[in-house]
């Protein structure tokens, strides 16, 4: 069989929240009822379904931004302002599919008023950044650090509109095509200790944002010890933000049909959009239907590479891959498999397919084919620990289906690795990671599991070998 690497850095980040409820009149039960909709009310729910698969990437994007403007300000100082953590995350972070072993860095630029100038550090021997400029809509445009544009040397980075006509001299140019955009960093340390935390907060205050010709100061605000919820909210909310994102973003002359569903459920640029009472309750019923073809696309959308021997999976469609996450093809554009992806990760880097910083594989079934839940107990089992595939080290995290986050009330036990001081290997060299809601002793590396909450897993290897191709990894086993 041809087996293909996964190479992936997505900050990763999945994003499905909580559903609230359908309204709840009698009025608006009937109107979501598929066998009592005139034909008006079916449409528009169609409309709304394919639209809102669609636009989920912009959605995405305003979660992340807005959710990290309303929490720690700075909206109207987007342009010069670093979002970081100071230490790796830990269930706090709301956030999407990211790693325990980084600390992430971002900004959320807008370049409708002019460029904007992004100052990257060099890399030294104990700080370097792996990260990446992005659209709004999360496709990469040029990666930063040691294996970017700037080979780890440092440099000034200039965001400018296609078609810039303005002196670049001593830049180095991101042309991006839309007005928003921003850049994810996982900041590269030697550990977690302390001491190089401290290197590392200090080596994000040496990185500078400001609008080309500004004097304006950099700002930094820290995203530790707060509940940062930057997933998508399935509810009202969801249209909310697909409104704002019309309003605010530039059009994509190629995907106008969706501008003309988006439309006829009353998303329109330049529009205000105020559903009627009826509209509303389709909408709500939409979003609800929406987030149910997400999670099962997600379960089951990415191809195995290992047959009948593992249920580990690639983490995305094979059209993100083939594509380099632009997900446009001479003859397509696979807006619904972008629409999955981007439930649940963010920022792929821009050079996915080549990256030797790590591969992500994805477990969302037990081996018996089955959702993983909260309600049982589970165990992987390497049978030698150092035959897994990474010259650095391997890891395992753990997430929400309904979120794409870190589950609720994990703390830090969010992820187990093998470079922590606590990882324990049996005395034959095997290893065991558990996951239960009830972690005891005698659960070697275990995860805990909220009852009742459905989750999956990244099985994470950095630095990964050749030996890769030839590794098959055991699937997650339901042990009660």
């Amino acid at each position: 069989m041809k087996r293909t690497i996964l190479s992936i850095s997505i900050a990763t980040v999945f994003s499905i929240a909580s559903v609230n409820a359908v309204a709840s009149t009698s009025a608006s039960s009937a109107l979501v009822e598929p066998a009592t909709q005139n034909i008006d009310d079916k449409r528009f729910q169609r409309r709304a379904l394919e639209a809102g698969t669609w636009i989920v990437p912009q959605v995405m994007y305003e979660r992340m931004a807005q959710v990290a403007f309303d929490t720690f300000g700075n909206e109207d100082k987007r342009n010069n302002t670093i979002y970081f953590y100071e230490r790796p995350m830990t269930s706090e972070a709301a956030m999407v599919t990211g790693n325990n072993n980084s600390p992430y860095v971002h900004t959320y630029h807008n370049i409708a008023d002019g460029p904007v100038v992004v100052e990257i550090p060099p890399a030294t021997d104990s700080n370097a950044f792996f990260g990446t400029f992005l659209t709004s809509w999360h496709k990469p445009i040029m990666d930063v650090g040691p294996g970017g544009e700037d080979k780890g040397e440092g440099g000034k980075y200039l965001i400018v509109p296609k078609g810039y006509q303005g002196e670049t001299d001593g830049y180095i140019v991101v042309e991006q095509p839309t007005d928003r955009g921003y850049i994810s960093i996982r900041s590269l340390t030697k550990s977690t200790s302390s001491e190089d935390m401290k290197a590392h907060s200090d080596y994000v205050k040496s990185m500078k944002i400001y609008p080309l010709g500004s004097e304006l100061q950099t700002e930094f605000v820290t995203l530790d010890d707060v509940q940062y919820d930057g997933h998508i909210k399935w509810d009202m909310s969801f249209w909310e933000s697909a409104n704002k994102a019309i309003q605010e973003e530039k059009i994509k002359a190629d995907e106008k049909g969706f501008y003309g569903m988006m439309k006829m459920i009353g998303i329109e640029k330049g529009q205000s959009f105020e559903p009627s009472a009826s509209e509303r309750a389709i909408l709500e019923s939409a979003i609800v239907e929406l987030q149910d073809e997400m999670k099962h696309d997600f379960t089951y959308y990415a191809p195995g590479l290992w047959g009948e021997a593992s249920q580990w999976t690639i983490p995305v469609n094979q059209e993100m891959m083939t594509t380099h996450a632009t997900y446009e093809s001479d003859n397509w554009n696979d807006y619904s498999g972008r629409g999955t992806t981007f439930t649940y990760y963010f920022a792929p880097p821009a050079s996915l397919a080549e990256s030797k910083s790590t591969t992500y594989i994805k477990g969302v079934l037990d081996s018996e084919g089955r959702p993983l839940s909260g309600d049982h107990d589970y165990r992987v089992h390497i049978e030698d620990s150092s035959a897994v595939p990474a010259k650095q080290f391997y890891s395992f995290l753990t997430y929400s289906m309904e979120t794409g986050a870190y589950l609720k009330g994990a703390g830090t036990q969010i992820g187990i690795a093998s470079n922590q001081t606590d990882f324990e290997i049996n005395e034959d060299g095997s290893v065991d990671i558990h996951w239960s809601a009830n972690c005891t002793d005698q659960m070697k590396n275990c995860m805990p599991l909220n009852r009742g909450e459905e989750w999956f897993s990244l099985f994470r290897m950095y630095g990964p070998s050749e030996e890769w191709f030839k590794f098959i990894p055991p699937s997650i086993e339901r042990i009660h």
